[in-house]
C-alpha cells in the first residue's frame, strides 16, 4: 500500500497521517473505552483518558480535579490531533517534522495507560482491599472475598458477616468498542510517523 499520495496539485502528502489525525480529534469525544459494573445499579464506572463517570447507586460521584486533568489530556489529544493533520499535509517542510512528533505517539501512551490503571486497579481490589473491608466491618467473623478481572470479564463480590448472612453482587468489566478505535489509532499514528520519515526523504 502507498502510504503517501501526490495530490491534484503534485504535492505530497502523508494519508496515513491525516487520517491518524482525524481520528486523534474525534476520539475524546466518542465516550469510554471501559466500562465496570457492581451489583444491579449499585455502582458504575466508566472511564477514557478524556473521561470518569463514576454512579453510585444511580448518583454521581465528581471530582474538579480529576476533571480538569481529563479536560487537559482532550484538549491535547486534539491539539496533536490538528499538528499531525498539518505536518501530514506537507511532510516535507521542514516544520513538519516538529509537528508530527508532538503528538502522534499519545494514542498509543493513552492505551497503554488505560491498561496500566485498570490492571493495577483490580490488583489493589484483589489484594488489598478486602482486608480494608473485612477490619472496618464491626463484626469480627465478617469476611469479604473479591474476585475481579484484570481487564475484562465477570465475577462476584461476597461479604460474609459470620455465619448469620452473606452479600453477593456480580461485577462485570468490559472494553468498549472505542477502546478498538483507541487502538487502530494508535496503529496508525505509528505507521504515519514511520511514513513521514520516509516521506521526507525522497
Amino acid at each position: 500500500m502507498n502510504s503517501g499520495n501526490t495530490s491534484s496539485n503534485g504535492r505530497t502528502i502523508n494519508v496515513v497521517g491525516l487520517a491518524a489525525g482525524a481520528l486523534m480529534i474525534i476520539l475524546p469525544f466518542l465516550g469510554p473505552w471501559w466500562i465496570a459494573s457492581v451489583g444491579t445499579g449499585a455502582f458504575e464506572i466508566s472511564l477514557s483518558p478524556f473521561d470518569l463517570s463514576i454512579m453510585v447507586f444511580g448518583q454521581p460521584i465528581h471530582s474538579q480535579l480529576v476533571g480538569l486533568l481529563l479536560l487537559a489530556a482532550k484538549i491535547a489529544m486534539i491539539i496533536s490531533g490538528v499538528f499531525l493533520i498539518l505536518g501530514s499535509l506537507s511532510p516535507k517542510s521542514w516544520w513538519s517534522g516538529r509537528l508530527v512528533r508532538f503528538g502522534v505517539m499519545k494514542p498509543l501512551w493513552a492505551v497503554i495507560g488505560i491498561i496500566i490503571v485498570v490492571v493495577l486497579g483490580a490488583f489493589f481490589i484483589n489484594n488489598v482491599l478486602p482486608g480494608i473491608l473485612s477490619n472496618a466491618i464491626p463484626d469480627g467473623g465478617a469476611s469479604v472475598q473479591i474476585t475481579v478481572p484484570y481487564l475484562v470479564g465477570s465475577a462476584s463480590a461476597t461479604i460474609q458477616m459470620g455465619s448469620q448472612a452473606s452479600i453477593t453482587a456480580p461485577i462485570n468489566l468490559s472494553l468498549t468498542p472505542v477502546f478498538w478505535v483507541a487502538v487502530v489509532t494508535a496503529i496508525l499514528g505509528i505507521v504515519a510517523r514511520i511514513n513521514h520519515r520516509r516521506l521526507k526523504k525522497q
